[in-house]
């Protein structure tokens, strides 16, 4: 990543928050390692114009090539935050009774006539016994499996966001809290939303049968897209750590983890709901936002040293 810091000091000093805070993630993560640095910048050299006068186009375009090759990945493809080029993320140790959960968007799993209201009266008759529900249920879960490609997972634990996971506004309440920004933007038609529960016995299982290197990881920059939502976090940190898009809860940590992709059942798709509103997070906000998660993994981890505050940056 050498060849490219001097780039990414330059842009870290943008006028532009969000590419500032792109530049950021992508100076202080500490676990994607050079490995995967060095697959990111053969990418960028082969699709810049100019490898020597790189821009932040040249910078976006690899990014969405690098995740096409390496993270969203066709089924059964394994994507790289689980190989062992990746090393520097895996988690181990993990309870397997340990349950988390993470939104699915439903867009590409509903197909008309079917919608949110027609799925979840389905789901009802076919837990209630009804033959033909049932086999419909399995058809569109056989269906959306295979319209999922092989991406590792986001997901928290179920424990720290009970609160949020068993309100009637869990779709609002959970986008805030995981940073999903992507999600409800103004303007935008209302997004329909699963809430997924399931114990990471159902991952290893998969790991177990794949025969996977891994089955979890820490998230890092270059497994989910470059976004100014997205956070790194120390070497010295457990897991992953969410910023909230709550501006007043900025400095709030959730852990997050990423796992091995997993054929969805009924048992795992726990609400259904929409996203009809955007979350309050303006550029402004984001930068006090994320300075104030950058303050708390400071004094979590003990590391002062830790990434740079973007107030007051010239």
């Amino acid at each position: 990543m050498t060849s490219h810091r001097d780039f990414l000091e330059n842009q870290s000093r943008s006028g532009d928050t969000v590419v500032a805070a792109v530049a950021d993630n992508c100076r202080f993560d500490e676990r994607a390692g050079v490995p995967r640095w060095q697959q990111f910048d053969s990418l960028l050299s082969n699709l810049a114009a100019d490898p020597f006068a790189i821009d932040w186009s040249d910078w976006a375009a690899t990014d969405r090539a690098h995740r096409e090759r390496y993270c969203e990945v066709a089924s059964p493809l394994v994507p790289d935050a689980l190989h062992a080029i990746n090393r520097l993320a895996w988690l181990e140790g993990l309870s397997p009774n340990q349950s988390v959960i993470r939104i699915e968007t439903l867009t590409r799993a509903l197909r008309s006539p079917l919608d949110v209201g027609s799925l979840r009266g389905l789901l009802h008759r076919a837990d209630s016994g009804d033959n033909d529900a049932h086999r419909a249920v399995s058809s569109f879960f056989e269906q959306w499996n295979q319209r999922r490609d092989a991406r590792p997972a986001f997901a928290a634990f179920y424990d720290e966001v009970r609160e949020e996971s068993d309100s009637d506004d869990w779709p609002h309440l959970l986008r805030d809290r995981l940073g999903l920004g992507h999600y409800g933007h103004a303007g935008r038609a209302p997004l329909p939303v699963a809430l997924m529960r399931y114990s990471l016995a159902d991952v290893f299982e998969v790991q177990n049968q794949r025969r996977l290197p891994a089955a979890c990881a820490v998230p890092t920059v270059l497994d989910g897209g470059m976004h100014e939502f997205f956070f790194p976090v120390p070497r010295e940190h457990p897991y992953g750590a969410t910023l909230h898009l709550v501006p007043s809860q900025g400095g709030d940590l959730t852990a997050e983890i990423l796992h091995c992709r997993i054929e969805y059942r009924r048992e795992h798709l726990w609400q259904l709901g929409w996203i009809t509103r955007p979350h309050r997070m303006t550029v402004a906000e984001l930068r006090r936002a994320r300075d104030a998660h950058l303050l708390e993994l400071q004094v979590e981890c003990n590391r002062e040293d830790f990434g740079e505050a973007l107030e007051g940056r010239a």
